[in-house]
């Protein structure tokens, strides 16, 4: 079994549920994924021993400001990395992995404001910032095969972002932790 995970690559695509870091985000933000806090991923993840996968995932996220009608935040991360089993694989038995990653996110911040040039409102334009972060994640799991070449997993992702501070007219920190269920298939 071992030596059949080494010959292919795995398609993954998932969901989890988001818990920013900071209050502030927390108090300010919400989601409109079906109005819970959710976010959607993907990715491929090629073996390069029996243990250890090096897996790209694409992350996407949109926040909405409960403060300014209209105005949204879209984050979009590139996640390369490193998945490592802290555990031998067993027929039909859970494995526990862990994992380490390079964050590279592109967050756009975007919203409609009134136009005005006396006090009367004569339209509505629009505004668009883009705020670009680098960061780290580290994910803890659990993987269950259902066939040969398919799998459920489940991971606590924790990402904290390290570039754009606040202070210098950026975002700050968007990270936090996300509790996610990825479909994982081999080809």
């Amino acid at each position: 079994m071992e030596s059949a995970q080494l010959s292919g690559a795995y398609l993954f695509a998932g969901f989890g549920g988001f818990i920013p870091f900071r209050d502030s985000y927390r108090l300010n933000y919400s989601t409109n994924l079906g109005g819970v806090p959710v976010e959607l991923y993907g990715g491929v993840m090629v073996p390069v021993s029996p243990s250890a996968f090096a897996p790209v995932t694409i992350r996407y996220e949109r926040r909405e400001a409960n403060f300014i009608s209209g105005t949204a935040i879209r984050v979009i991360s590139v996640e390369p990395g490193v998945r490592f089993y802290l555990e031998r694989q067993r027929d039909q038995d859970l494995r526990l992995f862990g994992m380490v990653e390079a964050l590279l996110a592109r967050a756009t911040v975007q919203s409609t404001y009134d136009v005005s040039s006396d006090g009367t409102v004569t339209g509505q334009a629009s505004a668009q910032k883009d705020y670009y972060n680098l960061g780290i994640g580290l994910d803890l799991g659990m993987s269950y095969p259902l066939t040969a070449s398919t799998a459920l997993d489940g991971t606590v992702h924790v990402a904290t972002y390290l570039a754009n501070p606040v202070t210098s007219g950026g975002l700050g920190n968007i990270g936090g932790v996300s509790l996610t269920v990825v479909y994982r298939f081999g080809f």
